[in-house]
């Protein structure tokens, strides 16, 4: 009887050892994980001539590599001050175009708002929660994480980053809100820099259209 009450001892802390081994493991290969989709989309982000148009592989990045889904960067319209949906993954072409929003409309107007990021368990709960897009329509909402982030630079918000996940108890939101707040930031960079290069593009045009009538003039 002793000897079989020692054994199942030794038989939980060799379970408890494997499991925080695994659950080590666990953490460890997350880690890579991530630090493989920070070096990937900030080598995709400064190797693109016009970052804006690196957008949407960040977006396959995080699809391939998290598993994230239906992932969408909105942007604020400077001119118009309502926010659209400016590239999109898992979404059709009629999808990302029925996704405008105002400031302070939904979870994504929201997030524009108050510069916070938002997240959301079960989309099927939560009433501000929109589904402009018409996305998730034939899903089980209750099975869906709606994580969202502002993309900005200091106090000026430029638009948000989306992304769904299937809920699981296994899920860190803290982890997955931790990755896209980083991202979000490399991507405030990005389209702050492809907005300086519309700018400077559009202040030497006329100058630029000077000089060649200048030469064809005088040429």
């Amino acid at each position: 009887m002793i000897v079989l009450l020692i054994l199942l001892i030794l038989s939980n802390k060799n379970l408890e050892t494997e499991k925080m081994e695994s659950v080590e493991h666990s953490a460890l290969a997350r880690k890579v994980q991530e630090l493989t989709v920070l070096y990937e989309i900030s080598q995709l982000l400064v190797s693109t001539p016009d970052p804006k148009e690196a957008l949407n592989p960040v977006l396959n990045i995080l699809h391939s590599k998290m598993g994230m889904q239906r992932g969408t960067i909105t942007l604020l319209d400077p001119e118009t001050q309502e926010l659209n949906i400016e590239v999109a993954h898992g979404l059709t072409g009629q999808e990302r175009q029925r996704g405008h929003y105002q400031i302070g409309e939904g979870i994504t107007g929201k997030v524009v708002e108050t510069g916070e990021p938002v997240i959301v368990p079960h989309v099927g709960k939560e009433p501000l929660f929109l589904n402009r897009t018409g996305a998730r329509k034939d899903i089980g909402k209750d099975n869906i994480s709606f994580i969202c982030v502002p993309i900005r630079i200091g106090s000026f918000t430029y638009g948000a980053l989306s992304a769904d996940r299937l809920f699981s108890e296994e899920i860190s939101f803290e982890e997955d809100l931790r990755l896209l707040t980083i991202i979000a930031s490399n991507v405030a960079q990005a389209i702050r820099i492809s907005r300086m290069m519309a700018e400077e593009k559009n202040r030497l045009r006329p100058i630029l259209f000077g000089t060649a009538i200048a030469v064809a003039l005088h040429g």
